[in-house]
């Protein structure tokens, strides 16, 4: 087996911290594992340079400080996975409750409004802010995450909206349009003029806008802004009253 050098193993230790690896206890990690694959694929005659170069690079995909910021999000977010799985099951549990409160409304059931009141809360309480809260740790754009709390923020008041109108609850036509307000003049536009400047996804998010677009100008339609009014009896109607 090969022996790495004092000289060989500086230069290493060197390169880990010029490309962006910070922390001390990461940087010898990385030392030991790069050193342990050199000494299994290093020959005496063999370049040492362009091994180790090769090597590195199955550490990351961009760059080597990829690692450390990895290391500190699980550090900093030791409930990571846990959050993850939580929001999964409140998901799945909001979408059960939401199809057996419609079929037994359909139905005319005893427990339609319980469940569809549990789906909302489900929905709007638990899944939605578990899920901004993975998209926020996730993302490393200010721009991703503003996107993420507007989203959240919509399809809470979207859901609010919709089991308000539902019940017939005081308020409805008032989330209604707080809710086609944020979406069309706040999240379209950061969303459409933050991603229209990046190549990469300029087509889609111009598709995705339109659809937006599109969704909340069909949600201002069902908006009653006026109460409906009384219709004037017809001659007929008269008649048959009579």
């Amino acid at each position: 087996m090969y022996c790495l050098s004092d000289e060989q193993i500086d230069y290493i230790l060197d390169d880990i911290r010029r490309n962006g690896v910070e922390m001390e206890d990461l940087q010898f990690n990385l030392l030991d594992h790069v050193c342990c694959i050199l000494e299994q694929t290093l020959t005496v005659d063999a370049d040492f340079e362009p091994i180790y170069h090769a090597t590195i690079r199955q550490f990351y995909k961009h760059r080597l400080s990829e690692i450390e910021e990895e290391t500190i999000q699980l550090l900093t977010f030791k409930h990571y996975y846990a959050m993850k799985k939580v929001m999964m099951i409140s998901g799945a549990a909001s979408v059960i409750a939401f199809i057996g409160g419609s079929l037994l409304k359909i139905l005319y059931w005893q427990g339609a409004a319980t469940l569809i009141v549990l789906g909302m809360f489900l929905l709007s309480f638990l899944f939605l802010p578990l899920l901004a809260i993975i998209k926020v740790r996730e993302s490393a754009s200010v721009r991703d995450r503003l996107v993420a709390v507007l989203g959240t923020l919509v399809g809470i008041l979207y859901a609010m909206s919709v089991m308000f109108a539902i019940f017939h609850w005081p308020g409805a036509t008032f989330m209604w349009l707080t809710t086609v307000c944020i979406s069309m003049f706040v999240l379209i536009p950061v969303y459409f003029f933050t991603g229209i400047r990046q190549p990469e996804i300029r087509t889609n998010t111009i598709v995705t806008s339109v659809l937006l677009v599109g969704a909340t100008c069909l949600l201002f339609l069902m908006i009653a802004l006026r109460p409906a009014t009384k219709t004037s009896t017809t001659p007929t109607q008269q008649v048959v009253n009579k």
